[in-house]
């Protein structure tokens, strides 16, 4: 089979491989395709051609989709490297999908551009101390400012959330923010599974902190929380 590939495949093979996946309704939100026969019938052809392979798991009733390997050789250098080191763990996997549903929301609400994971991790030093910030996402709102989203599906503990808050307070205050995302402050959100949850990774924000920090759970943002599989 021989596929020319056009614009919008590879905008969903770098989508694909920077989402870590993506199911065939996600990629319809998203505005790739416009019905369900197209999606599958192109994603069909992709996987025919090697550049996209399917993930059939029993704890979701849609197929999902990945980016294969055989994608490196056209989605640019610098994302390649993503497709080596993936997991399909049924935890992975409900969290990517998560992640890509608050996407989702966000875009639908307003937001003009949405950044990965993997375009916004940076690290810097405090006092001799190595710091890192590794958000989910971040939604560019506008006249708004920057919403760094955090999705939280319990499995982090509430002391290593606290480090993480640290790490974002420090982030703006030493002008890190602005060297490496272009502004000089953000908004976070976190999104997660219930009240009680919301309520302990409030209470995380290091004593002085000035970090904007809204905690809410999937239901009252109108998201959908992939199935919370084991």
């Amino acid at each position: 089979m021989v596929v020319q590939l056009t614009k919008r495949d590879l905008q969903v093979l770098r989508d694909l491989a920077l989402s870590h996946v993506l199911s065939r309704d996600q990629l319809l939100a998203l505005g790739y395709f416009s019905t369900v026969t197209r999606v599958n019938t192109r994603l069909r052809e992709l996987m025919g051609v090697g550049l996209v392979k399917r993930l059939e798991t029993p704890f979701f009733t849609q197929s999902l989709y990945m980016a294969s390997a055989s994608a490196t050789e056209v989605i640019g250098e610098r994302i390649a490297p993503l497709l080596t080191s993936r997991s399909g763990s049924p935890r992975f996997l409900q969290h990517a999908l998560s992640v890509t549903n608050a996407r989702i929301s966000l875009l639908g609400k307003g937001a003009s551009a949405w950044r990965f994971e993997q375009q916004l991790r940076a690290t810097f030093a405090v006092g001799g101390k190595e710091l890192e910030v590794r958000p989910d996402g971040l939604a560019v709102i506008p006249n708004k400012g920057l919403l760094v989203v955090e999705v939280d599906l319990g499995h982090v503990n509430p002391a290593k959330f606290a480090e993480k808050l640290g790490a974002y307070d420090a982030f703006i205050a030493t002008g890190e923010c602005e060297r490496a995302w272009g502004e000089s402050t953000f908004r976070l959100l976190t999104l997660t599974t219930g009240s009680l949850r919301a309520k302990h990774l409030t209470r995380s924000l290091p004593s002085g902190s000035t970090l904007i920090h809204d905690v809410l759970t999937f239901d009252q943002f109108g998201v959908q929380a992939a199935s919370n599989w084991s």
